[in-house]
Formats: C-alpha cells, structure tokens, sequence
C-alpha cells in the first residue's frame, strides 16, 4: 500500500537522484555551448567530420562520444544542442551505448583480472562496427 512516507522516500531519492545526474549534465552542456559560440566546435567537428562519416554521423559527435567517456548522462546531454536526425541518433545512442566510459571501466575489468585492454579494443571495435553496420541499414540521412 502507498502510504505518505512510501511517496516522501520515493521524491526524496527522486530529488537526489536529479541532482546528482544535474552536476554531469549542466556542464556538459555549458562547455559545448561554449565551444559552440566560439567557433572550436566547427573546427572540431571539421576535423573530425571525415572519421565520422563513416558511421553516419557529423563530425560534432565526436565530441558527444568524448563526452560519453565522462559519463553516458554527460554524452547524452551533449547530444542534446546537436541537430541530429532519427537515424543519427539511433547510431549515436547505440554506439555510446557500447562504448561509454572505457578508461574508469577498463581499469575495473583490469582490478578484476581480466584483460582490461582487450576489452577495451573489442568494445571500441564493436562499437565502430555497429555504427558503420547501422549507417549502411537504417534508411535516412
């Protein structure tokens, strides 16, 4: 049965909730705002915009990846400024999705015992693939 101290717990880890995702997100974007009336975000993205034609997306998402390295909360909201079509955003959720924050978890799979650097590499691989795969089949722009 909900009873008002099952409501009172559940806003307050809401509330908590909301601001610890608050204190990735609203640098996130901050900083692509930033980059993105200064100019750098056009010249990242130029530099970057061959590499990432390959997966179908523009050469900002570089950035939204490099973001995802953060946290995927971070990438996620760098995403959000971008103008990214249905298909873009398929591919670029699936591939963060895949290979989000690689060196804190690398060093955790490594601690573990595992082969932290094949892991590594097969994540980077299959998310590079998968974005290339979903490029050539998703229909779109």
């Amino acid at each position: 049965m909900v009873t008002k101290q099952t409501v009172f717990r559940g806003t307050n880890k809401a509330v908590r909730l909301i601001l610890n995702l608050l204190k990735y997100i609203i640098p996130s974007i901050f900083i692509m705002k930033i980059l993105e009336h200064s100019g750098w975000l056009l010249k990242i993205s130029d530099f970057f915009a061959p590499y990432m034609a390959y997966i179908g997306l523009p050469g900002e998402g570089a950035l939204v990846l490099m973001f995802g390295q953060v946290t995927i909360f971070s990438g996620v909201a760098a995403m959000t400024i971008l103008n990214l079509t249905a298909k873009q955003l398929t591919i670029m959720c699936t591939v963060m999705s895949i290979s989000h924050v690689l060196v804190l978890e690398t060093a955790i799979i490594t601690k573990s015992g595992a082969n932290g650097l094949l892991n590594a590499a097969s994540r980077i691989a299959a998310s590079a693939v998968t974005g290339f795969v979903l490029n050539l089949i998703i229909p779109g722009v």
